[in-house]
C-alpha cells in the first residue's frame, strides 16, 4: 500500500502550531486537526530544525521549551503526520546543488524541504515563507496553512 501525501509541512508551521504564543498558532494548529482529511508529511530534518528553534536559549529565544516539552510536542505532531525524507545521497546532492547555486545560510532548510517534496512526489508545501518556497520551487503548490485548508 502506498500512501498519498497531500502536502509537506515546513518547520515554521510546526513551530507555530506548537508554540501557543506564536502569531500563527491557531491557523497552524488547525492544519494538524486529524479530522480535517489531508494527509500531511514532515521532512525528517524539519523535526531537528523545529526542536532547535523551540529549545533555543539566549536573547533571541522566543519559545524556550524544555527538552521534554519540545520532544512531547513534536511527538504529538508525528502521531498525525507521515515522516518523509531524502536518502543520504539525496541530502548530500541537495547541499551540493545549494552551494553550487551560491546559496548560504538557513534557506538550505527550505531547499531540503522542497527537494524532499519533489523526490517523494508530494505536490504541495505548506509554509509561512511563501516567497522563499515559491522562488525555490515554482512548480510546487505553495500555500499558507489557512489557504491550504480552504482548498482541501
Amino acid at each position: 500500500m502506498t500512501l498519498t501525501i497531500d502536502a509537506l509541512v515546513d518547520s515554521n508551521v510546526i513551530i507555530a502550531a506548537l508554540a501557543g504564543d506564536h502569531e500563527h498558532h491557531v491557523s497552524s494548529a488547525d492544519l494538524f486537526d486529524a479530522g480535517r482529511g489531508p494527509m500531511l508529511g514532515v521532512a525528517a530534518h524539519s523535526y531537528a530544525e523545529a526542536y532547535s528553534t523551540l529549545t533555543r536559549r539566549g536573547t533571541h529565544a522566543p519559545f524556550r521549551f524544555t527538552a521534554e516539552e519540545a520532544w512531547a510536542a513534536l511527538e504529538s505532531l508525528r502521531a498525525v503526520t507521515q515522516l518523509i525524507g531524502l536518502t543520504p545521497s539525496q541530502t548530500f546532492d541537495t547541499v551540493r546543488s545549494y552551494a553550487a547555486d551560491g546559496g548560504i545560510g538557513p534557506r538550505l532548510y527550505d531547499r531540503m524541504i522542497g527537494e524532499t517534496a519533489v523526490a517523494n512526489g508530494i505536490p504541495a508545501i505548506v509554509t509561512w515563507n511563501i516567497g522563499h518556497m515559491r522562488a525555490l520551487f515554482p512548480t510546487l503548490n505553495v500555500r499558507t496553512p489557512r489557504d491550504f485548508l480552504k482548498a482541501a
